[in-house]
């Protein structure tokens, strides 16, 4: 089973500055491995195979192996819809106001 993926676009800036941030730290490596670590996660979620943590509400979080970043989504029916990608470290107070400022957004 394979669900379908919808990315609200702030998850492409969360991304590059992850990206970014983890290739200037170990150039030519850092950035590559920070990508397979949100693949891992991103095909994780697709597959559905795995019982994600809920938390903030109804959001799910998977952690990003070896990083620590956390991907944040919402399931409508088999539809997932990938809100955030957010560094875990940051005060739950304020993961949960990024959360629902986005989710108040009616465009993924």
């Amino acid at each position: 089973m394979s669900r379908q993926l919808i990315f609200f676009p702030a998850v492409s800036r969360d991304y590059a500055e992850g990206y970014v941030y983890y290739e200037n730290l170990s150039p030519g490596f850092g950035g590559a491995r920070f990508e397979v670590a949100f693949r891992d996660a991103i095909t994780s979620v697709e597959v559905g195979l795995t019982t994600h943590y809920r938390c903030f509400g109804n959001f799910h979080r998977v952690l990003l192996p070896r990083f620590p970043y956390s991907l944040y989504y919402r399931m409508h029916m088999e539809t997932v819809v990938v809100v955030a990608l957010l560094y875990s470290r940051y005060d739950p107070k304020k993961i949960q106001t990024i959360l629902a400022a986005r989710a108040a957004d009616p465009q993924p």
